[in-house]
């Protein structure tokens, strides 16, 4: 195992040497582990790195800087799977968080305290399969208290707390198209190029492995990583979690699963759990979150599709401010 990678990924980005150091530590404790598995990290398998996450939750020390130095070292080393493993925690990290503080924000403290009374919030870390049973108690407790008019646009807000400057640069894209059919025109162009020169680079682009066929699926259809304006409305269409996988699923629920982004859920579309499909206004407030930024003004969204609803994409449709021509 060469820790020099990582120790030169973090000097590259100015992180401290404390944080170096610490990432270096959790890598060469994960390689010790797998030892006595018969293994080392760089032939780590994500059923036996499972176990050692296990033990960091158990030991307290899933904190966020261990996991993610765990996942920075297998995406340098380019051990996809477990990159894939390790980042997919960060998916849920500080999300219900959010839902509760704007429910506190707009319903009261008290409100929001008796709605997640009896919630315990999941260490992260927690693996997936654990996810829509804790995901259902939170859906159960907050329709026992609020009405859908109330809690859907709470669930829509920036719940994976994406900071605005993100997304400055498509506003000033926005801003120097002729049109806002021009510039949805121009980011979906933008995108397709993207993805190929990770196709053709054999790089993954965020988890998603990007094959030619993903692609050319992206191409045909400018609502994914885009959107289509109909009247006052643009439609918005997620791209499958993994690609791939769903092009070439061969039955439903398979569909269905790899087209889901959220680990809150995902896994209940193999074990028949039954979720309140209104908790993909959570994904909605994903989706709308950009033209948020890019109109300088909150937005209505609604939900159309979803695999919760046995749809195999999650569709949204977002009204357009009145300025918007």
């Amino acid at each position: 195992m060469s820790t020099d990678v990582l120790r030169d990924y973090y000097q590259q980005r100015g992180l401290s040497e404390q944080q170096t150091n610490d990432a270096i530590a959790i890598v060469k404790e994960l390689d010790e582990y797998l030892k006595t598995k018969g293994l080392s990290v760089n032939q780590a398998v994500v059923d036996e790195v499972k176990g050692f996450v296990n033990l960091l939750i158990e030991t307290q020390r899933n904190s966020r800087g261990n996991l993610l130095a765990l996942s920075r070292y297998f995406y340098i080393t380019k051990q996809d799977d477990l990159y894939v493993y390790f980042a997919s925690f960060f998916n849920t990290d500080g999300v219900v968080e959010n839902i509760k503080m704007s429910i506190q924000e707009s319903e009261g403290q008290p409100v929001a305290d008796e709605i997640f009374a009896d919630i315990e919030f999941p260490p992260l870390g927690t693996p997936p399969q654990m996810m829509p049973e804790f995901t259902n108690k939170v859906m159960t407790s907050i329709k026992s208290k609020l009405t859908p008019e109330v809690y859907r646009p709470l669930m829509a807000g920036n719940n994976h707390g994406i900071p605005k400057e993100r997304m400055l640069k498509e506003k000033e894209c926005y801003e120097q198209a002729d049109s806002l059919a021009d510039y949805l025109k121009g980011r979906h162009n933008r995108r397709v190029a993207e993805l190929q020169q990770h196709c053709d680079e054999n790089k993954l682009w965020f988890e998603q492995q990007i094959t030619q066929e993903v692609v050319d699926f992206v191409e045909s259809n400018q609502e994914i990583l885009s959107a289509v304006r109909q009247n006052d409305e643009l439609y918005v269409t997620k791209i499958p979690y993994d690609p791939v996988n769903y092009l070439h699923a061969n039955n439903k629920e398979d569909k269905l699963y790899y087209a889901c982004h959220c680990p809150f859920v995902r896994e209940a579309i193999r074990d028949k759990t039954v979720i309140e499909p209104d908790w993909c206004y959570c994904s909605a407030g994903f989706a709308k979150y950009p033209f948020e930024v890019m109109f300088d003004t909150p937005l209505e969204v609604e939900l159309l599709t979803s695999p919760l609803l046995g749809d195999e994409l999650c569709r949204f449709k977002i009204k357009l401010p009145k300025h918007v021509k």
